[in-house]
């Protein structure tokens, strides 16, 4: 008997099985939960005290083996330090420094022979999470909401899809994978498979990324390929679906790339039309694309013609539309018409983006935060002014956006009344999930969670390999750094915060931890503290054997065993290939956690510590505390709210809860909020004044003056009832 595991929803898959129940078997396997901070719900338990001694044997291995894994309790934690954080904090500067400089001259071997001291058991409040169980049903359902997410998914969730796709012959595909990344992968898995893909390829790009991820590269193609030898069979296959969708303008846009898969898929053998394009690549001929002629346009100032070509391209138009606005100055309202023209037909993530990107405009914007496309996330600040957008002129481009967002989402079911949590509004809409790094939890970056009333907070990173080293930066309300805790200062009295020691060499392992108390970096001005990982010699974080970072919250400085794994709050897997890293900030006033998972710019003449990063630091701060110009998950949910139920402001009053837990669901939001198309429910039948009256929130004697008036569109009568399509009726929403 097999068993399925989903770790990000916290469910496990087992059968039913009907025997006589054993509690204290379920209850035995419960202890062993909650040691690691996790704790069965009423119906998991029931399942496993049903199941047979054997087989619940085999799931208490095989579920405790990924727990253990999942929260870093799977090795044994020793610091250089070994009574850490009292044995540092009791240490005068001078033995910190001398036994530092031992280990650095005996090449990392030599360590204290320091007796582990007895920790006094303190008791620790413990949010427990809830395992629940789920059916194979369920289970495979996990494979179709990931690839008909509206964004990129994590390297993680490719594994997973590439698992299933692999494993199951009868995976339920959605209608349409409206993500060209996830469409790619799929198509490559079945090609691999042996089936026909000719209905998944659209453009040469598509071709392109099946051909990239063949090669193991980058599918976001936001980084070089080295292109493998396909076999025949393959190449011919590419060439085929290639020859008919192929265009100049699209091979243009990765030209480079194109040049060398050109040559890799032997294009002369299978096609003349591939070829002769391909020449034309190779002898560097000039090519007129549709960029080229908008740019045209635009330097003679031609406003009207470049206009009229976007109309054509409306997602160009839609990431143009602030230099178009700009340009036409006092007749912005020309602009505005013609976006109108064509709004509906701009993605739901483009339309999202720039309902964020327009809340700042009416103000001169001095700076603002961009991340780059690519496999590792960097916050970039770009620092030119853009001059204001009149007021007028944001005011009604946002109501023409969300208008927009309603009527789409009006074609979907009904929510019923809905509350959706203030808290909400401190979490960004999530994307580029290309780039996130494998966690106990995800959510979009720049998102402020509570981090709980403890006053410790515990960082630790654990590696095998060479030299790692963990730092904390702390900052005052204007971002400057007042001080640091890393290998070059091992800790602050006056900050009562320290290091646990550095190590230099882990070719079997090893640890650091740092403790920041918090109300004494409080009470000395400090805002905000910067977890920071660095690798001070040797490969990049991909190339580790293993790397690891992540938080505990503890009550009291000397609180039982230095890991414990039921306090472990997060744990992220280092994996990128870089060797600086941010996962995170901590804002100490409000007591929140800032998701970060971003990698820094590395300054190659210096050492790779704290103190020549301080400048990078303080700039991703400013970055990932600021993004005023992105729509969040409040904004997002309330728009639903609005197309497709009513808002209520008590909970208790609601049908559907959308709080702060939705932030930890990515895959949902991208697949089932985030949506483009909406035809399967566009035949939804409407029956009777009453339902649309809750509906369109508006009392029925307004609905039957309508009526009278010819507004309402006419109905199917239906023995007493009226009956209407929800397509017929959203434009009754804006009245």
């Amino acid at each position: 008997m097999q068993y399925y595991i989903s770790l990000k929803e916290n469910k496990i898959v087992i059968e039913d099985l009907s025997s006589k129940p054993d509690c204290a078997l379920a209850a035995s396997l419960n202890v062993e939960l909650m040691q690691l901070g996790y704790m069965m719900d009423k119906n998991l338990f029931d399942k496993i005290a049903r199941l047979p001694l054997e087989t619940a044997g085999k799931l208490y291995s095989c579920v405790l083996q990924e727990l253990l894994k999942a929260k870093g309790a799977d090795v044994v934690y020793k610091p250089f330090y070994t009574n850490f954080p009292q044995q540092v904090m009791e240490m005068n500067e001078l033995d910190l420094y001398f036994n530092a400089i031992v280990h650095y001259w005996s090449y990392g071997k030599w360590r204290p022979e320091d007796k582990e001291d007895v920790r006094m058991i303190r008791f620790e409040k413990v949010d427990y999470i809830m395992l629940s169980p789920m059916s194979e049903e369920e289970f495979k359902s996990i494979f179709t909401q990931k690839i008909s997410s509206n964004d990129s998914i994590s390297e993680d969730d490719k594994m997973i899809v590439e698992w299933f796709i692999e494993n199951y012959v009868d995976l339920t595909y959605p209608k349409e994978i409206p993500f060209k990344e996830n469409l790619c992968l799929v198509a490559a898995k079945l090609l691999q498979k042996g089936e026909n893909i000719s209905g998944c390829i659209n453009t040469s790009t598509d071709v392109l990324r099946i051909a990239t991820y063949l090669s193991q590269g980058d599918i976001s193609l936001a980084s070089n390929t080295k292109f493998v030898s396909l076999p025949r069979k393959t190449r011919k296959i590419l060439c085929s679906v290639l020859d008919r969708v192929i265009s100049e303008e699209d091979i243009n846009r990765h030209k480079n790339k194109w040049i060398r898969l050109f040559h890799n898929l032997h294009v002369g053998e299978y096609s003349p039309k591939i070829f002769a394009i391909a020449a034309k690549f190779r002898n560097n001929e000039k090519i007129k694309t549709f960029n080229s002629r908008i740019e045209d346009a635009i330097q003679k100032r031609d406003i009207k013609a470049a206009t009229e070509m976007l109309e054509k391209r409306p997602g160009d138009f839609a990431r143009r539309l602030d230099h178009l606005l700009r340009l036409s100055g006092k007749d912005w309202q020309t602009i505005i018409d013609s976006f109108t023209k064509i709004v509906d037909e701009i993605s739901t993530r483009v339309l999202l983006q720039l309902l964020g990107h327009v809340k700042t405009r009416n103000n001169v914007v001095d700076k603002r935060v961009v991340f780059p496309k690519g496999m590792m996330q960097k916050a970039q600040i770009i620092r030119d002014e853009l001059p204001p957008l009149d007021e007028n002129c944001c005011s009604k481009l946002t109501k023409q956006i969300q208008q927009t967002l309603i009527r789409r989402f009006f074609l979907l079911p009904s929510l019923g009344k809905v509350w959706v949590d203030p808290q909400l509004a401190n979490c960004p809409l999530p994307s580029q999930q290309r780039s996130a790094s494998q966690a106990l939890f995800n959510v979009g970056r720049g998102t402020r969670l509570d981090f709980g009333d403890k006053n410790i907070l515990r960082f630790f990173v654990y590696w095998i390999g060479k030299d790692i080293d963990l730092s904390a930066s702390l900052h005052n309300e204007d971002f400057d750094k007042i001080e640091h805790i890393s290998y070059t200062k091992i800790k602050s009295d006056k900050y009562q915060a320290c290091h646990s020691g550095d190590i230099v060499d882990a070719p079997r392992g090893a640890s650091e931890f740092i403790d920041i108390t918090i109300d004494q970096a409080l009470s000395c001005g400090a805002r905000y503290v910067v977890v920071n990982v660095y690798v001070y010699s040797g490969p990049y974080f991909s190339e580790h054997e293993e790397c690891y970072v992540g938080w505990m919250t503890r009550k009291e400085i000397e609180s039982k065993e230095i890991y414990s794994p039921k306090t472990v709050q997060q744990k992220v897997d280092l994996r990128s290939k870089s060797r600086n890293v941010v996962p995170c900030i901590f804002d100490l006033k409000e007591r929140k956690m800032i998701w970060c998972d971003l990698v820094t710019k590395r300054r190659f003449h210096k050492p790779n510590n704290i103190e020549s990063n301080t400048a990078t630091i303080e700039e991703t701060i400013q970055a990932i505390t600021n993004l005023n110009n992105k729509t969040n998950l409040q904004e997002l949910f309330k728009l639903h709210a609005l197309a497709r139920g009513k808002l209520v402001d008590d909970i208790r009053e609601a049908d559907i809860i959308f709080d702060i837990n939705r932030a930890y669901k990515i895959t949902d939001i991208n697949s089932c909020f985030i949506i483009d198309k909406c035809e399967q429910e566009n035949e939804e039948e409407v029956v009777g004044y009453k339902e649309l009256s809750q509906i369109l929130d508006k009392p029925i004697s307004t609905l039957r003056k309508w009526q009278k008036q010819g507004v309402l569109p006419e109905s199917n009568k239906q023995g007493k009832n009226l009956v209407w399509k929800k397509k017929q009726l959203v434009d009754l929403l804006f009245i």
